[in-house]
């Protein structure tokens, strides 16, 4: 393999690689079309449905890992906003990320691809849950932090019970910040949330994610 010369009609995609505070997110800067829509749920439809082969490339082994997350960047498709993004990940297309709000402008505004004029610049997202915006706190042309407000929140369910099959009965709330979360008190799992529960939080966690 170390003679190995890629050939030019070889698909060739270059990224920059983040983190924030730990968490990966991988940002294509070439080598993709822009997914086809008029809206940005639009082009996610049409990334899920047409480029899902480029999201496995990206996200799975050995290019990426278990946790690994990323995006798509695409043209604004509202008014003011400064362009668009689809998140993916190992298991699929998701709506909204955090951290890669915080990962993104930070690389959009150290790169240049999006111009900060003042300190109070607003920066503003076309994400599939909606319209965020985020302000980079920056020392000279670095950013410092990332502040953000997401689209509006609100709980679904409260005391909600779920069968979950290993597990039993489950009560937990469905919450919605960009993306649904399922609420569970650890202590009703006989749990704890520190580190010697790991590898029970993780599993009984994707059984009740699933059941839900």
């Amino acid at each position: 393999m170390e003679n190995f010369i890629p050939q030019n009609r070889y698909l060739k995609i270059k990224t920059i690689d983040s983190h924030t505070a730990g968490e990966p997110f991988r940002v294509i800067t070439s080598g993709v079309s822009e997914p086809v829509g008029n809206t940005i749920l639009e082009k996610r439809r049409y990334a899920k449905k047409h480029m899902d082969g480029i999201r496995k490339i990206l996200m799975y082994e050995p290019r990426g890992h278990a946790d690994m997350y990323g995006c798509f960047i695409t043209k604004p498709v509202t008014k003011d906003a400064d362009f668009g993004i689809l998140f993916i990940h190992n298991e699929g297309f998701s709506t909204m990320c955090g951290h890669g709000i915080i990962a993104i402008v930070t690389i959009a505004v150290e790169t240049g691809f999006v111009k900060v004029k003042t300190p109070e610049q607003k920066i503003r997202i076309d994400t599939p849950a909606g319209l965020v915006t985020a302000i980079a706190n920056m020392t000279g042309d670095r950013v410092l932090s990332v502040t953000f407000k997401n689209v509006p929140s609100f709980a679904l369910e409260l005391d909600a019970v779920v069968d979950v099959p290993g597990i039993g009965k489950v009560t937990y709330d469905l919450g919605f910040g960009g993306a649904f979360y399922a609420f569970v008190n650890a202590r009703d799992l006989g749990l704890c949330c520190t580190p010697e529960y790991f590898s029970e939080l993780v599993q009984k966690g994707r059984k009740i994610k699933n059941a839900i």
